[in-house]
């Protein structure tokens, strides 16, 4: 499944475009400035209701502009199914096949957009959020129902955390029992998925690394040696000082090893990049074996952040895999070779306006 046909109006410099992706590569070229990520921000918008480059919406909008619009057609195995998103400052509306939608999840079981840009670089060094977002948006497309069990404990870890910084102690150990019901859920959750994930890295990794080992090891965020509702009784003192809980699964954390070493301390800095775009890439790979949604890469400038082999290596990967590719270059001629492949489409941006080359 794939992207069909898309229009884009009153996203920050584009005023309207309107193309016709390949279900393969495309590449889209122009200078900086020119609206190349912006028009990854838009796909990335239609799929997830928000920006990667801001919460605010306001920064989004073209000048002057009071809403902004993005429409696709996706395509399957001959059915065609649609879906529009219209935003401004105060609202938000979502259409798939003409009925309005009212969770922005929803757009998610249609269309996944992911996004590789040069801050996804520094996943394995970033703190822990970023890699447990990364680990819980893959378990949201393995399993939806997580969202739900997720967003439940968050809820219940935020009463938690309530009730001790107030010293209000009399309904804690109810509190405390559903944040083990919840976290456990979420953990196990998580923790088949990294499992899932790391067999897929290992394929990638081979790829591009040649013979070495990768591991994922999960971390819950507890002492693994003990349940979560031992760690809350003995920490029970300390989260009541400190007026939050200190242990669970809002602290859970993932590490890789190559070779059984920490990857940050084995690998040089270019293969560190490449590291990450092979646990991205497998990701992707894990995501793509769902075929009733369309998965669609955006890459923002990865020539900029990979030498000229590694950049090929994780082209041709894509190739493989058969994913719809958009990626985004101010320099036309590394990309000559996959050019001239099939299903390969170039388009050029200037001033937020956009065609295809030959038209």
């Amino acid at each position: 499944m794939s992207l069909k046909a898309v229009q884009i109006k009153d996203v920050r410099n584009i005023e309207s475009v309107s193309f016709h992706p390949s279900p393969g590569l495309n590449v889209i070229v122009g200078p900086n400035g020119s609206g190349k990520t912006s028009l990854l921000e838009s796909l990335y918008i239609l799929s997830r209701a928000r920006s990667f480059r801001t919460h605010n919406i306001r920064k989004v909008l073209s000048y002057d502009k009071k809403d902004l619009v993005v429409f696709a057609e996706l395509w399957a195995s001959g059915v065609s199914s649609k879906i529009a998103i219209q935003k401004n400052q105060q609202e938000t509306t979502i259409k798939i096949n003409g009925h309005i939608e009212q969770k922005a999840s929803e757009l998610s079981r249609h269309l996944h957009t992911h996004l590789i840009r040069p801050e996804s670089q520094s996943l394995l060094e970033n703190g822990s959020s970023s890699r447990r977002s990364f680990i819980d948006l893959g378990v949201f497309h393995v399993k939806h129902s997580f969202l739900k069990v997720l967003k439940q404990y968050n809820q219940v870890l935020k009463q938690r955390n309530s009730l001790l910084k107030s010293k209000q102690l009399d309904t804690l150990p109810i509190w405390s029992n559903k944040l083990v019901e919840y976290g456990t859920m979420v953990s196990n959750q998580r923790a088949e998925y990294v499992n899932l994930l790391e067999k897929e890295l290992k394929l990638v990794a081979a790829e591009f690394f040649g013979d070495i080992n990768f591991n994922i090891k999960y971390l819950p965020g507890w002492d693994k040696n003990l349940t979560l509702t031992e760690v809350l009784a003995s920490n029970l003192n300390r989260d009541v000082q400190y007026g939050y809980t200190t242990a669970g699964a809002h602290k859970s954390d993932i590490k890789v090893f190559v070779n059984n070493k920490l990857a940050q301390d084995f690998l040089s800095r270019g293969q560190m990049k490449l590291l990450v775009i092979a646990l991205y890439l497998a990701q992707i790979k894990l995501m793509s074996k769902q075929s009733y949604k369309s998965v669609c890469v955006l890459l923002d400038d990865l020539a900029a952040e990979l030498d000229e082999m590694s950049f090929k290596k994780v082209m041709f990967f894509l190739k493989d895999i058969g994913i719809q590719v958009f990626v985004t270059t101010t320099n036309k001629s590394i990309f000559t070779e996959f050019i001239k492949e099939k299903e390969t489409k170039l388009f050029h941006v200037k001033h937020g306006v956009m065609h295809i080359e030959g038209s």
